[in-house]
């Protein structure tokens, strides 16, 4: 599978948990989950043999969607490899 639709494939996935568990959506930064689901894809593609700056940006993101009330629980449930990979 290609890792655009990887990244998607994520994306969709984290948005239709913050559908199921959270009554306001439209205070979610779906850019940044965005930005989070195409790094964990190259991360996981790379077998997490990437550089500190990138894990550092990945931080950066996780505490950026983790400071929205709810989206931790969202962000544990969804922050894994893709199987396709």
């Amino acid at each position: 599978m290609h890792m655009q639709d990887l990244s998607d494939k994520c994306v969709k996935k984290f948005l239709k948990k913050v559908e199921e568990k959270m009554e306001d959506t439209s205070i979610v930064p779906s850019h940044v989950i965005a930005k989070y689901c195409r790094m964990l894809t190259i991360y996981c593609d790379t077998g997490g043999k990437v550089s500190e700056s990138f894990i550092s940006s990945m931080d950066k993101c996780i505490q950026e969607i983790i400071s929205i009330e709810g989206m931790e629980e969202i962000l544990n449930e969804c922050n894994e490899c893709p199987d396709d990979i």
